[in-house]
C-alpha cells in the first residue's frame, strides 16, 4: 500500500506540546488564558498575530528541532517499509511550503529531525495542498490529525484519525479512528487480510 503520513500530531503530539509551552507563553508575558483547550493548534488562545509571531520565535522552533516523536512510530514504519509497504511524509507545517529563506530552514530542520528520530520514509513532501500529493502518489491510506483538512480528503483517500482531543467530532464512512502507531499496524494487517479473504 502507499501509505502517506503526516508530521505534527501524528509522528508528533504537538497538542500536548502546544498546551504546555503556550500557557507557560501566557503567564510569562501575561498573552490571556487558555481558552479553548479542546480547540486545533493555537486556537486555544486569543492571540493576535504579534503574540502568535512572538510564541513562535520563543518556542516553536524547540519543538521542531527536539520534540520527540510518539511512541513506536519509528518501529512500525520500518516494520510496513520491510513488508514493502511505501511511505510517504506529506507536511503542511507552518512555513515549509514556503519558498524563502524561513521555508528552507523548516525544511532543513524536517529533514534532520527524521533522520536523528530514525524515520523511515521513500518520500517527502511539504505541501499546502496535500490532496495534490494524495492523488499524485495514488495514497491507499492518509494518516491525518487535522479537523480541517480529514473531512476534504476523505474525498480523495481512506483516511486514518489519529486520535486526539480536537478532533472527536470527525467521524465519517471512509475516516478510521486510530489511537497509537500499534494500531495503526495492526489496522492496516487487517486490511490486507480482508483482501486476501
Amino acid at each position: 500500500m502507499n501509505i502517506g503520513v503526516d508530521i505534527d500530531g501524528v509522528l508528533t503530539n504537538d497538542d500536548d506540546f502546544i498546551l504546555a509551552y503556550a500557557t507557560k507563553y501566557c503567564i510569562e508575558n501575561n498573552a490571556g488564558r487558555l481558552k479553548y483547550p479542546n480547540a486545533f493548534d493555537t486556537r486555544k488562545y486569543d492571540w493576535s498575530n504579534i503574540i502568535f509571531n512572538d510564541y513562535i520565535n520563543k518556542y516553536f522552533w524547540t519543538y521542531c528541532k527536539k520534540e520527540r516523536p510518539r511512541h513506536h512510530c519509528s518501529e512500525v514504519l520500518n516494520k510496513l517499509k520491510e513488508e514493502g509497504h511505501k511511505i510517504y511524509i506529506i507536511t503542511s507545517r507552518y512555513t515549509s511550503y514556503y519558498q524563502s529563506e524561513e521555508g528552507e530552514k523548516m525544511r532543513r530542520t524536517v529533514k534532520k529531525w527524521l533522520k536523528k528520530f530514525k524515520i523511515p520514509y521513500d518520500g517527502l513532501y511539504f505541501s499546502q495542498n496535500k490532496v495534490v500529493q494524495i492523488q499524485e502518489l495514488k495514497l491507499d491510506i492518509m494518516i491525518e490529525d487535522s479537523p480541517q483538512t480529514i473531512p476534504v480528503f476523505k474525498d480523495y483517500v481512506d483516511v486514518f484519525c489519529f486520535d486526539c482531543r480536537y478532533n472527536q467530532d470527525i467521524n465519517y464512512p471512509n475516516v478510521t479512528r486510530v489511537y497509537s502507531w500499534y494500531d495503526i499496524y495492526d489496522k492496516i494487517l487487517q486490511i490486507e487480510k480482508s483482501k486476501q479473504d
